[in-house]
């Protein structure tokens, strides 16, 4: 079983998809932060992914639901042995994966079953990292239920500019919770508008619930000043670091080749609401 010194504040990262969520889990891990043994390339909690990143949770709202699934991942990442009951709800989650085709790769089949023995499983996680917390996109969608489950709860919100987000061929999350903000297609206006919802309900919902425990991160600025950013995320995270540690940490973060893509984009497909709501959100742009 693994104590950590941070049991009921993880530091939970989450933001819309191709935001750069990655990059903050590298850094995490980098700085000794335990953020689970089932991961994807991107750094996602596959466990989380299973049991969360289902649509009709958020539909519909169901508390009763989520609190067990939350209980789950919780005792799952702390290598407590889950009862009959919860890994019947694994199971549950597993099929309910499959039989909606929630992934639309090959892997539809394949993702759900092995994410769900890997939940099941009691092999225990033997980790020394003192720090716990995790790295899922749609933990967005979760605020209030994750600050209820675990009261000092951290959440970052990793944001890039929304213009560049619009082009993304990332249209997973949309997929799957568009229908939740109002938004059917996903065309470029549709992504942003989607950008502009997800966020605005994120930063409402974490400025409310978890006041100074919310914390917005803009890519663009973290990797434009790495040092200064990594080390105020450290240090609002509470994590322990040196200066070899920031040192390494800060050489994570780099500006992705399609940063500012949006310039060479035809503008006019967004409507001026769109493009006012954007500089709202922190981004400088000529309207």
């Amino acid at each position: 079983m693994n104590h950590f010194q941070n049991n009921n504040s993880p530091v939970v990262v989450g933001g819309v998809g191709g935001s750069g969520t990655r990059v903050i889990a590298q850094m995490l891990m980098e700085a000794g932060v335990y953020i689970g043994d089932f991961l994807n390339d991107p750094k996602d909690n596959l466990w989380f992914t299973l049991l969360m990143r289902r649509p009709q949770l958020v539909k519909k709202n169901n508390e009763k639901a989520i609190k067990i699934l939350l209980e789950i991942f919780r005792k799952r990442m702390f290598s407590e042995k889950l009862s009959f009951l919860e890994t019947l709800k694994v199971r549950g989650a597993a099929n309910d994966f499959i039989l909606n085709k929630y992934v639309k790769s090959n892997e539809w089949y394949t993702f759900p079953i092995s994410t769900s023995r890997s939940l099941r499983a009691k092999k225990l996680t033997d980790t020394d990292k003192v720090f716990w917390g995790w790295k899922e996109p749609n933990t967005l969608f979760f605020i209030p239920q994750l600050a209820k489950k675990f009261p000092e709860v951290k959440f970052l919100l990793v944001i890039r500019n929304g213009l560049d987000m619009a082009f993304t061929d990332n249209k997973v999350q949309i997929r799957n919770f568009g229908n939740h903000f109002g938004i059917n297609g996903n065309s470029p206006s549709d992504s942003l508008e989607f950008w502009i919802r997800a966020n605005n309900k994120a930063i409402e919902t974490g400025k409310k619930i978890l006041g100074e425990k919310f914390k917005i991160l803009r890519m663009e600025e973290l990797c434009s000043n790495p040092k200064q950013e990594t080390e105020a995320l450290l240090k609002w995270a509470g994590i322990n670091y040196n200066e070899s540690v920031l040192q390494k940490i800060s050489s994570i973060p780099k500006l992705p080749s399609s940063t500012n893509r949006y310039k060479e984009k035809d503008l006019s497909i967004f409507s001026k609401q769109q493009l006012q709501s954007v500089q709202q959100l922190g981004y400088n742009i000529s309207i």
